[in-house]
């Protein structure tokens, strides 16, 4: 719950890929005011990339239960690649019922949407502003990049009535980008409001297309495992921790695996064993002020990888700890 508390903090202390559409595919257009009353200095440390302008949102005719979040950038990415590179922390917050609700802890509802490798989107879910945890919501949805007049947009897919989203409900974007300096710096746009006279036409719409089944059969999530198999990792400490302990497992529909946890490093390195020797595939600064809340594990990871096979994460960087290891456990199982 630390993310919603620090951004929030800063600031007031079916679903198909669809191309561009004209104006009558949609029953619902809102975008939200350009004028940014959250921001803050640290939007000017963002590379050009990674600042942005505004939240949009879409709602196609063809299907009133796909909501269609928007952020627009300023600018138009060349490398639309930069978004996987380990060091870029965009999405929205959706949320409710009021716009400031997290000053007072009044919040009701809270979404957190970002985009996951390589197509699809992962959904954490607070019930209020007071839950110190969340939970992962199992809700298909997928993000891709649009151009439009110079700039670049990145759109999330969302079922309305599989997240139970309200017929109004508040929004902003967050971008936050590695330059190497803590904490990492973040932008914000404008907050506003979504108002959706279609919510009825929503919960037909989904249930006509099958439900939260018929969401996985009209938009796979891209990469989807063939044979409804699912990727699995679990782990466990090695050398280096003072106690042994196990992680819960993490199952994904995707092509390849992702896991995430919280560590007292603020750095990691993912190594796969090749030919009897631990190789180096990537380093990952922790993410502070994410969603870990344990002040003793303040480092948030997601790791990733195509490729089955068997890994180990080392952790370093902290002066009072040693290096320590901890051991992955990847497999596919059967869809549950």
């Amino acid at each position: 719950m630390n993310r919603i508390i620090v951004i929030f903090a800063l600031l007031i202390s079916v679903l198909q890929t669809p191309s561009a559409s004209a104006e009558e595919d949609f029953l619902l257009r809102v975008d939200m005011n350009l004028i940014d009353q959250w921001n803050n200095n640290e939007t000017q440390l963002l590379p050009i990339t990674a600042q942005m302008k505004q939240v949009r949102y879409r709602i196609l005719r063809s299907n009133p239960d796909n909501l269609i979040g928007q952020i627009v950038l300023q600018s138009q990415l060349k490398d639309k690649q930069e978004l996987y590179n380990g060091k870029w922390y965009i999405g929205l917050w959706i949320y409710g019922q009021a716009l400031y609700c997290a000053s007072d802890k009044s919040c009701n509802f809270i979404l957190n949407i970002y985009p996951q490798y390589p197509k699809s989107i992962r959904i954490l879910s607070w019930t209020k502003s007071t839950d110190e945890k969340s939970v992962t919501i199992d809700c298909p949805g997928q993000h891709y990049f649009s151009d439009e007049e110079g700039k670049s947009i990145l759109n999330f897919t969302m079922s309305i009535s599989c997240l139970n989203i309200p017929k109004q409900f508040a929004s902003y974007a967050y971008s936050g980008y590695d330059i190497g300096v803590t904490p990492v710096p973040y932008g914000f746009t404008a907050g506003g409001y979504v108002d959706n006279p279609f919510h009825q036409l929503a919960k037909q719409s989904y249930d006509k297309n099958g439900g939260k089944q018929g969401l996985s059969k009209t938009a796979p999530t891209a990469g989807s495992t063939a044979g409804d198999k699912q990727i699995c990792v679990s782990a466990s400490s090695g050398t280096g921790y003072s106690e042994k302990f196990t992680l819960d497992e993490q199952c994904s529909d995707s092509s390849e695996w992702e896991f995430m946890y919280c560590d007292a490093h603020p750095k990691a390195e993912l190594q796969v064993l090749k030919n009897k020797r631990w190789q180096k595939v990537k380093i990952v600064n922790g993410l502070s002020g994410g969603i870990c809340e344990d002040v003793d594990q303040p480092y948030e990871y997601i790791h990733s990888s195509p490729l089955i096979a068997k890994y180990r994460i080392k952790h370093y960087g902290h002066k009072k700890f040693s290096t320590s290891y901890l051991n992955l456990k990847i497999e596919k199982k059967d869809s549950r």
